[in-house]
């Protein structure tokens, strides 16, 4: 072949040893070749120049040739290629990119090299090698083309021949047969079959052996050898090559004899195999055959043995099983845990999240239906903490009510010029007033018609309208809120009247202390906020309308529950401000300067050079002014920016009822007005939240209990200047010539209202209350407790009298269920204002009297499906099956009905335990409790009364009405009953969550009350300590002085008579004839008396208590002495006429009118002077 190296004998070589080392030097110039062969195709194939053949076993261990060569056919293999000039391992990555692909490309594992082959040199022609066989399966394929033969074609020095060879020499590797690449892939890609194919159609083409010239050495010229005994020596001196060549030939010679012989095979392949089964299988049989007449021999002996050994080998597994369990006991039992929590887990989650959970999963779950002992319990706890809650409410409403009175008590004692010895009483009557309140009994055998806790039937019968009454107000939020209209239109009602009818209807809805009261109130505010809409013109007027409905919602956003969200919120952020003496927010450059100039005089002592009088402009040319008012500025911001930032990120705390307001809010203004511009309504509800919620505790931080402790004019101010920012901000305008001095700020007011507007947006999105609180319309039907409120005499026939007056309002209808309710309660009691008071409270157990006539026209068919579900969930409880329809067609049997009689009186049992712990428990409800007992009792009545059988029958009556009306369909068994049941089992356990979050809150809504009422308790006890320092500084006084009473005139004979009979008032008795009092301006009048009798009445104004004062009126005509007349006037009562500027003051039911101030004048001067 041309080029191709022939096997030469060198002279300087021995023996046969020429003939190995020529045949290696033409084995390495072959792999030169195939090297070339290679590089040639990969050059081919990326369309780019690599290194020489010599050197390309070294460039190649970097692998960015085969990575290259790997993205030619697959791109997807290869995301980076790592090049650096120096080797390192991660030049790896790149040879299994080529990996990759390979394998991808499914070329046989047998062609794939190692890594180590390439990166370590251990078999570099193995990768040669690899590469070959890509080539040819790539070609097959059309993607590359095929590699060239240059054997023959290339030429080497024999330098770089030699240098090859040492190196295969070195690596002491066999060589791979390139030549049979071909065939030996389609061998291992397509089976023998293919593999003979392919040898046909491509024969190898056997080089034939060129002859090999063998010299003979010429003979010596001192010895002639014969020709045997050249042939000898030749023979001798080259066995070793000859038997090489020998062996060569035969195994050419076997090798085309087994490839015959296999082709031989493979022609006769299925005739061979079917040969081999025949006798194989006659083999088989005849062994099985002769073993089977062996056992057959030896079967009872066999079977014995069978047994004793598989007895043996199950008695060890077991021992071995079982001492296993006990080794392993605790792991067990935790896996068993596992897995039945699984189990349940899986069964809780077809029945929460399932659309039609089966039956057998629910009856394992109905035990979730029963209240346990825990739950009863957690609800008493529940209810006891929220009577708790609403009496400390009331308690520190009324201490904030009396301390104002107070004050104002004691301002108008010291402008009368009287001693304080009045005082004590008042303040004394705040614990008298809350003993009074303590010591309320329960129950009152008496008939008073002020308490309500009367026993007779009048009374019980009028107690139980006014808690119809009260279930009617709290659920139909329409009559409220026309009333709240009413307030905030007309002029009809006071100040006091609104504050009464505030608290009153706080009251009634327990100031919002459970999830149903909550929602009822929120209700009421969203019925408000539509009344009051619709009758505004434009967005603006909801901005500036005072609404009653506006300030309710911030009392009850800003209560004892919610307040701990603006204590969180503000108290860390108003505690920094006031924390720092030295924080000055000014922005009047004016003021900065006048401070300057003080400042300075304080510092040096002498008066400033600078003038006192100028103006804005020439205040801040001034260095040190404009420095300080840069300062003031950057500090104002960052104050702001630091509020601005907290409440942004406090929106998931936020109460949920001041989110759901502002969300109707914006509802009704959109409904309203349909084109306004998102951005208007989106500035009412930041006035909403941020000027009506934020901004007063964020002025007034120690009236809202953000913080404790007094705040200071300075504080306050810089309080302010941060509140004008954050209002600045939420209403999204820039400072105008009225703020001219802030306008440096306008840039980040304008950034700053982009993030408060989106703040805004984020409120409103919250969730319907029914779906916040778990409240829908049968709340009160599914609760074993009813709702109770617990309420003052006195409010509830002010709340009577208030709706009677309005009726026509309120009610227009006349068949308004409050105008039903109100006809058979009549007029509240004559005289309520001043026997009611002072009776403490009652709880009132609410009844709903119109459950019939809730405008639902489905309200039948509701309790129709109420019904039948609770005898169905009776049912299930006893039998079992697929489905309903197969537990209601199934005979109740004698064990069933056995089972059910067991059922009710374990049912009946519990109720009554829970009722006696209920009656234990609530003493002040008591009278209210037979009829809750009764009411209970009553729904179970008609089913302990019921067998089995009848209490199935019932329920297929009533299955077969509500599929009559589509409710239900026999087509999937009824299921829709039963999913009704999983969401009153899924309602249940929402209720016990629901629960222990009020608990939560009720507790830590307590602990703010007791911390207020501490708080008010120790406000109390300063104005004690005051007036007992007083009282000490009067009590020395009051002995030193004594009146003198002129002998022989009236006072002096009324005197010695109340001392003769031992009735001389502590502090003083004085006697006058109404025509005296008449003439003094003090007396006005006397009903039906001519002044010209004044002077046989006689009038005497006694003390024995302070400030109560005893009149007493005795006449004399014409010689008969007519019957006294005795009243009591409160020293507080004239000072509350004076205060209120009450001129006239009637006494004696209307027979007397007195001048209030004159009356004053002579009291002070005859007790107090």
């Amino acid at each position: 072949m041309k080029g191709r190296i022939r096997l030469t004998r060198d002279d300087g070589a021995r023996g046969g040893r020429w003939m190995d080392q020529s045949r290696k030097q033409v084995q390495a110039y072959d792999y030169l070749c195939h090297i070339g062969e290679a590089k040639e195709w990969i050059e081919a194939c990326i369309n780019e120049e690599i290194d020489a053949i010599t050197t390309l076993e070294e460039s190649l261990r970097n692998g960015v040739v085969l990575a290259k060569l790997a993205r030619f056919f697959d791109p997807t293999s290869v995301r980076k290629i790592f090049e650096h000039p120096v080797l390192q391992y991660k030049h790896s990555d790149n040879i299994n990119c080529l990996f990759k692909a390979m394998r991808k490309l499914k070329l046989p594992e047998i062609f794939i090299f190692e890594l180590t082959d390439l990166y370590d040199k251990k078999n570099i022609p193995k990768v040669i090698y690899c590469i070959h066989a890509l080539s040819h399966m790539l070609a097959s394929r059309g993607v590359a083309p095929n590699i060239k033969n240059l054997v023959g074609e290339l030429q080497f020095t024999d330098a770089e021949i030699h240098a090859t060879r040492q190196g295969l020499d070195a690596a002491g590797i066999s060589m791979p047969s390139f030549g049979n690449i071909g065939s030996a892939l389609a061998k291992e890609l397509n089976g023998p079959e293919v593999a003979v194919a392919v040898a046909e159609t491509i024969p190898e083409e056997p080089e034939e052996p060129e002859p090999v010239p063998v010299p003979v050495p010429e003979p010596e010229p001192e010895t002639l050898l014969s020709n045997q005994e050249l042939r000898d020596l030749f023979w001798a001196n080259n066995t070793d090559s000859i038997l090489k060549c020998q062996a060569l030939f035969r195994s050419a010679l076997d090798r085309k004899r087994f490839v015959e012989r296999r082709k031989l095979h493979y022609d006769m392949e299925e005739f061979l195999i079917q040969v081999q089964a025949q006798g194989r299988g006659e083999i088989a049989r005849r062994r099985f055959r002769d073993r089977m007449n062996h056992l057959y021999a030896f079967e009872p002996q066999i079977v014995t043995i069978q047994a004793h050994l598989r007895g043996y080998i199950q008695r060890k597994k077991y021992l071995e099983r079982q001492q296993f369990y006990k080794d392993n006991m605790q792991s067990i039992v935790k896996m068993q845990s596992v897995f039945r929590a699984k189990a349940a887990g899986d069964a809780y989650r077809s029945l929460t999240t399932g659309a039609n959970p089966p039956i057998t999963t629910l009856k394992s779950f109905l035990h979730l239906l029963n209240d346990s002992d825990f739950d009863f319990e957690e609800e008493l706890e529940l209810e006891n903490l929220r009577q708790l809650v609403v009496r400390r409410i009331r308690e520190n409403t009324q201490s904030d009510a009396q301390l104002n009175e107070l004050d104002i008590k004691i301002a108008l004692l010291v402008q009368n010029h009287i001693t304080l010895d009045e005082v004590l009483k008042t303040t004394s009557s705040l614990t008298k007033k809350k003993a009074q309140r303590r010591m309320s009994m329960p129950v009152s055998a008496t008939s008073n018609p002020f308490t309500l806790k009367s026993l007779d039937r009048e009374s019980r019968d009028r107690l139980v309208l006014y808690q119809q009454l009260f279930y009617l107000l709290q659920t139909q939020p329409s009559y409220f809120s026309k009333l709240l209209f009413m307030m905030s239109k007309t002029g009809l009602f006071t100040d006091r009247m609104k504050k009464q009818i505030e608290n009153s209807v706080l009251t009634i809805f327990g100031y919002a202390q459970n999830s149903r009261e909550e929602y009822l109130l929120l209700k009421l505010f969203k019925q408000s906020i539509f009344e009051e809409v619709d009758q505004i013109l434009n967005v603006n007027d909801f901005m500036r309308g005072n609404f009653m409905f506006v300030k309710m919602v911030m009392n009850h956003v800003r209560g004892a529950k919610e307040r701990q969200y603006l204590r969180d919120l503000l108290a860390p952020l108003v505690q920094k401000v006031l924390s720092e003496d030295f924080l000055d927010l000014e922005s009047d450059p004016l003021m900065i300067y006048k401070a300057s100039i003080n400042n300075e005089e304080l510092r040096t002592g002498r008066p400033s050079e600078r003038p006192l009088q100028v103006n804005h402009t020439e205040a801040l040319s001034d260095p040190e002014t404009r420095t300080t008012f840069i300062r003031h500025l950057q500090e104002l911001r960052m104050r702001t920016e630091m509020f601005l930032e907290a409440i942004l990120n406090s929106l998931p705390k936020m109460p949920y009822g001041i989110r759901y307001i502002a969300k109707e809010v914006s509802v009704a203004l959109r409904e309203k007005f349909p084109h306004e511009p998102e951005e208007n309504i989106t500035k009412i509800v930041g006035n909403l939240i941020y000027y009506r919620y934020l901004n007063p505790a964020i002025v007034a931080p120690e009236s809202f209990d953000v913080i404790d402790g007094v705040v200071n004019p300075m504080q306050r101010k810089n309080l302010a200047e941060i509140s004008k920012m954050l209002n600045q901000i939420s209403v999204g305008k820039l400072f105008d010539a009225d703020n001219i001095y802030l306008q440096p700020l306008n840039e980040y007011v304008g950034y700053a209202s982009v993030r408060f507007f989106k703040y805004f947006k984020s409120v409103v999105e919250v969730v319907e209350p029914e779906e916040q609180f778990s409240v829908n319309e049968y709340v009160d039907q599914v609760n074993t407790i009813r709702p109770t409120v617990y309420i003052a005499p006195y409010e509830i026939f002010t709340m009577h009298a208030m709706l009677i007056d309005r009726i026509d309002i309120l009610a227009p209808e006349m068949d308004d269920p409050l105008r039903v309710i109100l006809s058979e309660l009549g007029n509240p009691p004559s005289g309520f204002e001043e026997h009611s008071a002072g009776h403490g409270e009652v709880c009132l157990t609410l009844q709903n009297r119109f459950t019939a006539n809730l405008d639902d026209p489905d309200m039948d068919l509701k309790h129709l499906f109420v019904e039948t579900k609770r005898y169905i969930l009776s049912i299930i409880r006893i039998q079992s099956g697929k489905n309903l329809m197969e537990i209601l067609e199934r005979r109740v049997s004698i064990h069933e009905e056995q089972a059910w009689q067991e059922l009710k009186a374990t049912e009946m049992h519990r109720s009554q335990q829970h009722h006696q712990r209920r009656i234990d428990n609530a003493s002040e409800s008591s009278l209210n409790e037979p009829q809750t007992t009764s009411r209970h009792m009553g729904n179970m009545v008609d089913m302990n009364a019921m067998r089995f059988l009848e209490l199935k029958q019932h329920a297929i009556d009533g299955i077969l009405q509500l599929e009559s009306t589509g409710k239900v369909t026999r087509k999937n068994g009824y299921q829709d009953m039963i999913n009704a049941i999983a969401l009153d089992i899924r309602t249940k356990h929402r209720r016990r969550l629901q629960r222990a979050a009020e608990l939560s809150q009720v507790k830590k809504t307590l602990s703010n009350l007791n911390e207020k009422k501490q708080f008010l308790e120790n406000q109390i006890k300063s104005y004690h300590d005051y007036v007992e320092s007083c009282m000490n500084n009067i009590t020395t006084k009051k002995g030193k002085k004594q009146r003198y009473v002129m002998p022989f005139t009236k006072q002096y004979f009324h005197i010695r008579n109340l001392q003769r009979h031992g009735k001389v008032p502590q502090f003083g008795s004085f006697k006058y004839t109404a025509q005296k009092l008449f003439e003094k301006g003090v007396l006005l009048n006397l009903e039906g008396v001519s002044p010209k009798q004044y002077s046989q009445i006689s009038l005497t104004i006694s003390c024995d208590e302070p400030g109560l004062f005893q009149i007493e009126v005795e006449t004399s005509i014409m010689m008969v002495r007519l019957p006294v007349s005795t009243m009591e006037l409160r020293l507080e009562d004239l000072l509350q006429c004076q205060f209120n500027n009450i001129q006239i003051m009637i006494l004696f039911d209307g027979a007397a009118k007195v001048n209030v101030n004159l009356l004053l004048f002579l009291v002070n001067k005859k007790f107090y002077v």
